[in-house]
This record gives C-alpha cells, sequence and structure tokens, in this order.
C-alpha cells in the first residue's frame, strides 16, 4: 500500500508513535563538497537505507555494551544542537531533522549519483567530497537528516511519498 503525505503530516504521524521500529529511507542530498576544480557541483546522492526509528540513544548504547560484554553505564549528553521534539524528530533554526539508527546488517545503504539530471558514477565526484567524521567513542551511529530530503518512507508495509 502506498500513500502521498506531506512532511507536516508525517512529523504528526511520527509523534503518535510509540518505540523502535525498522524502516526503509529514501533520501536525496547533496553532499559537502570542495568547489575548487570540482565539475560536479550541485551533484545530489540518492540512497536508500535500512534504519530504525525511535528509540533511546542511552538505551540502545547500553545494549550494545552489555551485548559486548560491558555493563550499562553509558549517560547520554543532551544534544550538540537542537533540540528534542521526540524521539523521531529534532528542531533547530526552524528545521526539522528524522534521527535515525542505521541497521548494522543486512542490506545497506544503495546509493545512485546525479549530476544535471544524469548518472555519475561515485568515483567521479568522490575526490571532491569531505569526509566525515568518525563515529563517537560509544560505537553507536546515531544520524541525523533534515526531513526535506526524505523523499520516502516504508514503514508497517506501507510506503509513503513525502511531500512539502
Amino acid at each position: 500500500m502506498s500513500q502521498i503525505m506531506t512532511r507536516t503530516c508525517f512529523a504528526e504521524y511520527l509523534s503518535k508513535q510509540k518505540g523502535a521500529f525498522p524502516v526503509g529511507l529514501l533520501t536525496v542530498t547533496e553532499p559537502k563538497a570542495r568547489k575548487t576544480g570540482n565539475p560536479f557541483i550541485g551533484a545530489k546522492r540518492e540512497t536508500l537505507r535500512n534504519v530504525f526509528l525511535g528509540g533511546s540513544y542511552e538505551s540502545i548504547v547500553n545494549n550494545a555494551q552489555e551485548r559486548d560484554g560491558g555493563t550499562r553505564s553509558f549517560v547520554a549528553d543532551s544534544l550538540p544542537w537542537g533540540e528534542a521534539i521526540n524521539a523521531f524528530l529534532i528542531g533547530n533554526k526552524g528545521k526539522l531533522y528524522l534521527r535515525y539508527f542505521p541497521v548494522k546488517s543486512g542490506c545497506k545503504g544503495q546509493d545512485k549519483w546525479t549530476h544535471n539530471g544524469a548518472e555519475i558514477p561515485v568515483e567521479s565526484v568522490q575526490p571532491f567530497l569531505y569526509t566525515s567524521a568518525p563515529s563517537n567513542e560509544a560505537g553507536v551511529e546515531w544520524r541525523t537528516v533534515g526531513l526535506d530530503n526524505v523523499m520516502e518512507v516504508s514503514i508497517k508495509g506501507e510506503t509513503i511519498k513525502l511531500t512539502d
């Protein structure tokens, strides 16, 4: 089943959800890239990945530590930026961000790169991209993506296409 939903309605939909659950997430972003000598300025990355939405960051880290034979001693700091709206969304400077945890096993993100509407190999644009910061010391990858960059969410057997 498929439906179309505005991002505002999707944010309200998420606010009514409980716990953590897996979803398929389709995003389109324009990664930060060097401009000097870059023939691919404005290249876009379309990524389809499996992630978990919701849940408590502190609980997820403590569960990972326990699985690795450690103790449940992690206490999360407050957010370094923005304000948690709920377990799914962070607000910052009038913009909403979807918080997610990548699924470690199974399907890794599938990327497609485009520039001026034409598909390009990642090897072409890779030399111009900035590298991302390493994972935190707890080893749990907590990520965010601007809700305006989320195009589609497959959730609980349903596909939701997001619009403005």
